[in-house]
C-alpha cells in the first residue's frame, strides 16, 4: 500500500468534512447518493459462470470552491464480483477534484481526477490498495438546491497482491446531488 496515496486520499476527505459546519452557510456543499453498473472485467477472465457486472452504490459529497472547481469525496460499494456469494466484494474511498463547464443555463458537463483507497475480499483472501480514478459526466439543475448526474467513472487497477491480479473497474451511474442553502 502507497502510504503517500493513503496520506492524501484521507486528507482530503478531512478537508471537506471540516469545511462543512463552515460552508453549510455558504453555497458550495453538496452530498449525492448514485446507482449504477460496475463492471470488472479481469475478475471473470478464466472463469466460467462468472459475472463481472455488479450494482454499485454511492454516497459522496463535496465542497465547490468556485464556479467550475470542486473537491469531492465519496464511498463506493462496487459489489460481490464472481459466483454469488463466493465472489468478491469490493469497495472503494476517493477523494477527486471536479472541473466543470456550463452547456446551457441548467446542464453542465465535468470530469473529475483523484487517488482511490480500494478493498476486495474474497475468502480467506483480502487485499487493500490505492491507485488513481477519473471519469467525467453531465449535470442537469432542477432547482438550485436539486440536481441529476449521468457519470462514467474507472477505477484503475484495483486487487493485486495476494489475489493475484489487477482490474480496472469501470463505474456508469445516475445520481441525485442535493445543495444546501
Amino acid at each position: 500500500m502507497n502510504r503517500k496515496t493513503l496520506f492524501a486520499v484521507f486528507s482530503m476527505a478531512y478537508l471537506i468534512v471540516a469545511a462543512l459546519p463552515a460552508a453549510a452557510q455558504d453555497t458550495g456543499v453538496y452530498v449525492g447518493a448514485s446507482i449504477g453498473m460496475a463492471k470488472a472485467k479481469q475478475v471473470c477472465a478464466n472463469a466460467v459462470n462468472c459475472d463481472a457486472d455488479e450494482t454499485a452504490y454511492k454516497a459522496f459529497g463535496g465542497y465547490q470552491f468556485h464556479k467550475n472547481l470542486a473537491a469531492e469525496a465519496g464511498f463506493q460499494y462496487f459489489g460481490m464480483f464472481g459466483r454469488n456469494s463466493q465472489g468478491i466484494s469490493t469497495t472503494a474511498l476517493d477523494a477527486t477534484v471536479v472541473g466543470s463547464w456550463p452547456v446551457m443555463n441548467q446542464l453542465s458537463v465535468y470530469g473529475k481526477a483523484g487517488v482511490y483507497f480500494a478493498k476486495m475480499q474474497s475468502k480467506p483472501l483480502e487485499e487493500d490498495n490505492t491507485g488513481f480514478t477519473y471519469g467525467a459526466g453531465v449535470e442537469y439543475a432542477l432547482s438550485r438546491e436539486l440536481g441529476l448526474r449521468g457519470e462514467w467513472q474507472r477505477y484503475n487497477n484495483v486487487g493485486g497482491g495476494s489475489l493475484g491480479f489487477n482490474t480496472d473497474i469501470d463505474v456508469i451511474s445516475a445520481a441525485v446531488v442535493w445543495r444546501p442553502r
